[in-house]
């Protein structure tokens, strides 16, 4: 089973509390966290708190690594979508809009399904500073493997 799922399915399990998300490395180094999942309406609500490692030259979090939390964020309101039946995916397409600077700090990055069809769900998210600033926005499509 993937390891996103496997968390997802025990995050609705416990009870929805907050859970450090230590479903893969990635999620982890970026200081992951899973605070609510909506399975009927296909949302996920995760936040990062990313260290230094990750901010470029310019004093800002590295462009490459917004995209991945917007990732996350749609992967993450996917797997509450698809809660009651094991299908996988993937994501086909990320289309990024980075709409301010990104400094350093803890962000809150909101997922959603938009549609879900039998092939392909359609998603999109937004990272917002906690300031309540959206700092970026993405969409994806995502299709399903075969079951």
């Amino acid at each position: 089973m993937n390891a996103d799922r496997a968390l997802v399915l025990q995050f609705l399990q416990a009870g929805r509390k907050p859970a450090a998300l230590t479903s893969n490395p990635l999620a982890r180094d970026l200081g992951g966290e899973l605070l609510e999942l909506d399975t009927e309406r296909g949302t996920a609500l995760l936040a990062f708190d990313p260290p230094a490692r990750f901010v470029q030259g310019a004093a800002v979090l590295q462009g490459g690594i917004v995209a991945t939390l917007l990732d996350f964020a749609m992967a993450f309101s996917a797997h509450a979508a698809l809660a009651d039946r094991e299908r996988a995916f993937s994501t086909a397409s990320l289309n990024v809009s980075l709409l301010r600077p990104a400094v350093p700090g803890r962000y809150l990055a909101r997922g959603r399904i938009v549609r879900a069809g039998r092939a392909l769900l359609f998603a999109d998210a937004e990272l917002a500073a906690t300031d309540g600033r959206t700092v970026a926005t993405a969409s994806a499509v995502m299709p399903l493997a075969e079951s």
